[in-house]
């Protein structure tokens, strides 16, 4: 069944079927995001800050945020430096941090994937540290092609054989493919979901307001002062396996780094639980653990099918021929 807007949807403030086509292209996702919580408030807030103007508005935006390792990694300068390079202009920023239920509601279409393996290092990880949240103008649009469709084509995905040198992620050199920098929001309907999920209501509709205030403004100024207060309080580590695994070996004695060598360098992988029986994650910086684990832990289960189909830019770009 696709999603059709009747009476009661504008009762609630929901998008008409014009707006629907502005806001996603698949239909699967109007369907679902009809009914999802996160969207319908998130839907209301927008309509009440920019009004007619919502799907305009969110057509000329990117939403990129930063993963805690990014921050950590230091790669928020080279972000906003690609950023740039790619014609999109930072407009608005702010600082949260993940909760246990916030990382799993941000891709529950797409983590069905992961092992409960994984989910337990993304609690681990994804809960360390704060990280930044930018929202950013095209000012080099593409017709038909909403911003945020566009810097995700530029993202990049995770896996780096099928990346190319000019996308963003091979640009930041991550370590492996678990982690991985950045998440950039699909398309506009994902916006306004992704917000209403990071952003309690009433820090939602300051940060909107603030939008609303310098949407024609470049503040990369701004969005580097707050990478640099986020950098501030958060240590720098390097992200390297050999590295981290030598700093391991006095804590977890040089027989269990023995065994993680021989995962990392076999391309095998086990239990979280087994890198706890390994590791003393007590004694060891967190983010040895966590770097340790992106290599080692059991990550991807086979699974039938997408519980949403992929965004396609060229679907996008296709409606206005």
């Amino acid at each position: 069944m696709i999603w059709t807007p009747g009476r009661e949807d504008r009762v609630d403030g929901m998008p008409t079927a014009g707006q629907w086509r502005q806001l996603s292209v698949v239909p699967e996702k109007r369907e679902v995001f009809g009914y999802d919580l996160y969207f319908r408030e998130g839907w209301a807030d927008v309509l009440s800050v920019f009004g007619d103007e919502a799907t305009d508005v969110l057509g000329g935006l990117a939403m990129l945020v930063v993963k805690p390792d990014a921050v950590v990694g230091r790669r928020l300068g080279p972000i906003m430096d690609y950023l740039a390079d790619n014609g999109f202009v930072p407009v608005a920023a702010t600082r949260f941090g993940y909760t246990r239920h916030s990382m799993r509601e941000v891709w529950r279409y797409d983590w069905h994937i992961y092992t409960v393996d994984r989910l337990q290092l993304c609690t681990f990880w994804y809960l360390t540290n704060d990280v930044l949240l930018f929202l950013a103008r095209d000012v080099r649009p593409v017709a038909g092609l909403p911003a945020t469709v566009r810097l995700c084509e530029l993202k990049g995905v995770g896996d780096p054989a099928q990346r190319r040198p000019h996308h963003l992620r091979t640009k930041l050199n991550p370590p492996n493919r678990i982690l991985n920098f950045v998440h950039v929001g699909d398309e506009p309907a994902d916006i306004v979901r992704e917000l209403t999920i990071f952003l309690d209501r009433p820090e939602r509709l300051r940060f909107l307001e603030e939008l609303r205030a310098h949407l024609a403004e470049d503040r990369m100024a701004y969005a580097r002062a707050e990478i640099a207060a986020i950098e501030a309080d958060c240590p720098a580590h390097d992200l390297d396996i050999g590295a981290t695994l030598a700093r391991l070996a006095p804590l977890a004695g040089e027989a269990a780094v023995s065994r993680l060598r021989d995962v990392v360098e076999g391309g095998d992988r086990i239990s979280w639980d087994e890198l706890a029986e390994l590791v003393p994650f007590e004694k060891a910086d967190r983010w040895d653990v966590i770097v340790t684990a992106s290599f080692v832990v059991h990550n991807e289960r086979p699974v039938p099918h997408a519980l949403l189909p992929a965004v396609s830019a060229e679907e996008w770009t296709a409606q206005v021929r």
